[in-house]
Parts: C-alpha cells; sequence; structure tokens
C-alpha cells in the first residue's frame, strides 16, 4: 500500500515549541521549583550502607526540570525546592540504563539547591527567526520552509516503509531450502561485520566477547535467524529482479560511478575506480539500482 505523506498541525507547533525552546532565556527566582525551571544542583550517591557511590556525583549540575535528562524520577524530586535547600531521596535505576552496573541498582542520593531560574519564552517573530538562521528571513517564509522539509522526510519514511512492507510480503510468499551450510556462512559474515564495527570503536573483539559472556559458538546461533532471513530476502529479490526483467546497462553502471566520484576529492577518484575495477563496488551499484528500478516499477 501506498501512504500519502501529510503535515499534521502538530508537526509545524513541534517547530514552533523548537524555535521557542531556542530563544528562551531565563531570570533568578526565588520561590518553589518546578516543571520548565533551570536548577543547578550539587549532588551525589550513596549505597544501602551509607558510603558514597563512585562516579555519582556533581556539583552546580545545570539542569532543566521536566527535560529527564537525569536519572528517570530524579528531576521531581527538586520540584518544590528552594535555593538553599538540602533532600535525601531513594532513586533506582532502570533495568535498561547505559551502565549496567547502575542496572536496577537503589541509591540513596543527596542532593542541594544551589540556583534556580525561570524561563522566559520568547516572542515567535521575524527577530528570533534571524537570530536561529544567522540571515534575514520572516516567520512565514521559515515555516514554509519547514513544512516543505518536513514532508519531504516522511515522503522518505513512508517510501521507505512500503519497500520494506513490500519485502516482507515477498518472503513470506516464497518456499525455498536453505543447508545449514549456506546459513552458517551467513552468520560467520554477520559476525564479521558485527567485529569490525567493535573495533572501529576502539574496543578488542576478545574483551567485547568476554564482557558480553559468550562465545563465537553461541553467537553463530543467535544469529541463525538473521542469517536465514538475510538469504531469504537476497533469493527473492535475485528472483524477482529477474521475473520484472530489470536489467542494468554497463552505460548504466559508468554513469552511477561518475556519480559517485563526483562526491569525493579528484585524488580519491583512482582509489574508486580500483574498487570498481576490482569488484565490490561494481556489485554494489548494479544491486542498488536493480532493486531501485524495481521498487521504482512495482510501487509506483
Amino acid at each position: 500500500k501506498k501512504e500519502e505523506a501529510k503535515v499534521k498541525k502538530e508537526d509545524l507547533k513541534q517547530i514552533e515549541e523548537d524555535l521557542k525552546k531556542y530563544g528562551t532565556t531565563y531570570k533568578d527566582v526565588e520561590r518553589t521549583a518546578k516543571k520548565g525551571d533551570r536548577a543547578e544542583v550539587d549532588f551525589e550517591g550513596f549505597d544501602q550502607d551509607g558510603n558514597a557511590v563512585p562516579n555519582t556525583g556533581s556539583k552546580n549540575h545545570p539542569v532543566v526540570l521536566g527535560e529527564n535528562s537525569l536519572i528517570p524520577g530524579f528531576e521531581e524530586k527538586i520540584v518544590g525546592m528552594k535555593v538553599g535547600d538540602n533532600k535525601e531521596f531513594d532513586i533506582k535505576f532502570p533495568k535498561d540504563y547505559g551502565k549496567e552496573d547502575f542496572q536496577n541498582k537503589k541509591l540513596k542520593f543527596k542532593v542541594k539547591l544551589n540556583r534556580l531560574e525561570e524561563a522566559q519564552s520568547p516572542e515567535l517573530n521575524d527577530a528570533l527567526i534571524e537570530k536561529v538562521v544567522g540571515k534575514k528571513q520572516t516567520l512565514e517564509e521559515f515555516m514554509k520552509e519547514a513544512e516543505t522539509n518536513i514532508l519531504a522526510r516522511k515522503q522518505t519514511e513512508l517510501k521507505q516503509k512500503q519497500e520494506n512492507d513490500y519485502v516482507e510480503a515477498l518472503v513470506k510468499k516464497m518456499k525455498v531450502e536453505i543447508s545449514d551450510d549456506l546459513i552458517e556462512q551467513e552468520a560467520y559474515a554477520i559476525l564479521h561485520d558485527i567485529k569490525e564495527d567493535i573495533e572501529k570503536r576502539g574496543q578488542k573483539w576478545a574483551d567485547f566477547v568476554a564482557k558480553a559472556k559468550t562465545n563465537q559458538e553461541d553467537l553463530l546461533k543467535k544469529y541463525s535467524g538473521e542469517a536465514e532471513r538475510r538469504i531469504k530476502i537476497r533469493l527473492a529479490l535475485q528472483y524477482i529482479i529477474k521475473e520484472e526483467g530489470i536489467k542494468i546497462t554497463d552505460k548504466d553502471l559508468t554513469e552511477e560511478l561518475d556519480k559517485i566520484k563526483g562526491m569525493y576529492p579528484e585524488t580519491e577518484a583512482d582509489k574508486v575506480q580500483k574498487d570498481y575495477d576490482d569488484g565490490p563496488l561494481k556489485n554494489q551499484i548494479a544491486n542498488r539500482l536493480s532493486l531501485q528500478r524495481l521498487f521504482d516499477k512495482v510501487l509506483s
């Protein structure tokens, strides 16, 4: 199914809210803290025995109450405090918290409110737009441009969804027998990609495996389902591309190669050409163009 992209009132309202947020200023106030205020707090976490827990403290830490930049439930505890107030409360970290050592952990926090500021929202006008974009532009022009960009993004998202739905439907209709050896080979390929990604981020593969308390055999089993799915998608698309008579010519390939070269500095052109001549890049281009033409034909 092809869905029509539409820009809703809520989308434009969010743009306006973001503009106001960008232009918001703050002034000191003497009252109890409420949601939307900017606060500066000292805090530190302690275990159930009263010992300070490393990496849980901060001084004059800035936080806008309600933005949920701190542990869930923490900012709500600051609401109602006044400058100079001290407060103690328990917080349980979420089970999916980013640092494993703190997942599901309950700590007692001691907090002091050092400063409280009230938000001053700006007017939505041409002056604010000039401040945001760095050039003279009316509010009306900015909102029309924003609407165009939102529509383009939604069209892209819906197109991707339509393509994904098509592939899923195609795979469900196919009947195929895939050998265990082929699935294992694909699982190895998945692990290879994961390993490369891990090492690019400066982590050793052996350390990653040890920390995850797993091994290569278990990982191969874990990704066997994804491996089988990838093979099915590949075979299904190869079959349907042939059935639909999709063909890519040498002219198509060289034109696409020239576009790719144009995205790189001239000094990189020879490297791009070598990648193409060696095969991998040529195959990638051919596969991408075939897929694009298939979707253009069957989903238009």
